[in-house]
């Protein structure tokens, strides 16, 4: 490959893909539906839209997830002879480069991700890194180095059980990113079973594979292995936790030896256990434990998860991409460690997700003392429902278990937010969608 076209650039994962293929000496174009800030950070040609004509002197066409091969812009990159790879394929081919270590899991794996980088850069060890979010520590969203790679693989992708590392990490597994029956999408299994069969695939394919010691979905993936386990009941597991609004301490604990104590900046249970399932696969990939520890103190935290925008009249606004029930659940414990009023500005993800878990999101956000409901991002899916409906349904349940909630569109939710902020609040932004933008906003204008 010597010159690619990147279908899709401003995605993280794709603009990730494209500053890694730079960074071996590809020359990268791409387009987007709405090139922004991270295509132009790239500092290539970027075309908006999808469209034939944007094909030029590429060898190489790399296709996301969501796009269908039958698109006319993949249909003429073969008519043209060029190689055409899904995201997934060319991360696989990537990572076979060098050792390499993968994380995946429902909840949790760029943060884990993210601190497994830390910790090899903390060891000297020169990585090469594609992770699914913004980290200082790193150029963005992905890192080139010559030593060995580090990536997040996204279970939604059923290609995803190809990918080879020597270390494969999986954080928990819920029936997440499975279609409903009789539907298909190509960013989601077509059962639980078919879930499961992939995430077998991708553990038996590494050397060793890292799991947390109680997970039954992950249990039933991995029957006939032999893996590494952390939590309690495993190889590796924290003592003495001591949990604080601003992050966490504990002894590490691997096979009876205590390794020291580690100290976290991100708060948060969920984030104890990040840190288990980052250290056990550092362990086994064979880094030092004190840099282990060096680089779990030294992670700063992923953007979008649990960060902190500023302030609107005394409130403070935090920003996070929970977008699952269970990581909803997770984000509004870490929240009320800081001791505010903890208010929601809550946008669900995609239809068919929302469809599917509606009632468990009304369960988990009765966590918070209020909540608003925003319409769907629906990330261009289509549905029998409209996003305003699906996400009313949320509302009202929350109202009849007692819950004060309420659904407004974007505007109507920030003006509010605006004019009932108090120093005793946490404003918090939950969503993979836009809802970000209104939390800056809020922030910004208030």
């Amino acid at each position: 490959m010597k010159r690619a076209h990147v279908m899709g650039i401003e995605g993280v994962g794709m603009s990730a893909l494209a500053r890694l293929l730079l960074g071996e000496g590809v020359a990268v174009t791409g387009c987007d539906l709405a090139p922004g800030k991270r295509a132009e950070a790239l500092g290539v040609p970027v075309h908006p839209g999808h469209d034939p004509a944007h094909l030029g002197e590429e060898d190489t066409l790399v296709v996301p997830t969501p796009i269908p091969l039958d698109h006319p812009e993949v249909l003429e990159a073969r008519r043209r002879g060029m190689r055409v790879v899904r995201r997934m394929e060319l991360l696989a081919h990537l990572l076979a480069q060098k050792p390499s270590l993968g994380v995946t899991g429902t909840h949790g794996k760029t943060t884990t991700t993210g601190m497994l980088a830390s910790i090899l850069l903390e060891a000297g060890l020169d990585p090469w890194v594609l992770l699914g979010g913004e980290l200082s520590l790193l150029p963005g969203n992905a890192r080139f180095g010559l030593g060995p790679r580090l990536a997040e693989v996204d279970e939604s992708d059923p290609l995803f059980q190809g990918v080879r590392v020597r270390v494969a990490v999986a954080t928990n597994l819920e029936r997440e990113h499975v279609a409903p029956e009789g539907r298909k999408a190509p960013n989601y299994h077509e059962s639980l079973e078919a879930l499961l069969a992939a995430m077998a695939g991708f553990l038996k394919g590494a050397e060793v594979a890292v799991l947390p010691a109680h997970d039954p979905l992950l249990a039933q993936a991995a029957q006939g292995l032999k893996p590494l386990r952390f939590g309690e009941g495993g190889e590796l597991w924290a003592e003495g936790l001591a949990l604080n609004p601003t992050g966490s301490r504990f002894r590490l604990v691997y096979g009876g030896k205590d390794l020291g104590e580690a100290r976290l900046q991100v708060p948060g249970a969920h984030n104890v256990r990040n840190a288990l399932a980052a250290a056990l696969a550092a362990l086994a990939f064979g880094v030092e434990e004190g840099a282990i520890l060096r680089g779990l103190a030294r992670f700063p935290g992923v953007g979008r998860r649990f960060e902190r925008l500023g302030e609107v009249r005394g409130a403070l606004v935090v920003d996070d991409y929970a977008h699952h029930p269970t990581e909803v659940r997770a984000t509004l414990q870490a929240a009320r460690l800081l001791g505010r009023r903890v208010r929601v500005l809550f946008q669900p993800h995609r239809l068919l997700r929302t469809l599917e878990l509606w009632e468990a999101f009304a369960e988990a956000l009765q966590e918070a003392e209020e909540v608003v409901v925003l319409p769907v991002y629906t990330a261009g899916e289509k549905g029998e429902v409209s996003p305003e409906a699906l996400s009313r349904r949320i509302a009202e349940r929350l109202a009849a278990l007692g819950q004060e909630a309420r659904f407004l569109p974007p505007e109507e939710a920030l003006a509010y937010a605006k004019a009932t902020a108090g120093p005793e609040d946490l404003w918090l932004a939950l969503g993979a969608g836009d809802v970000t933008e209104l939390a800056r906003r809020l922030v910004r204008e208030g």
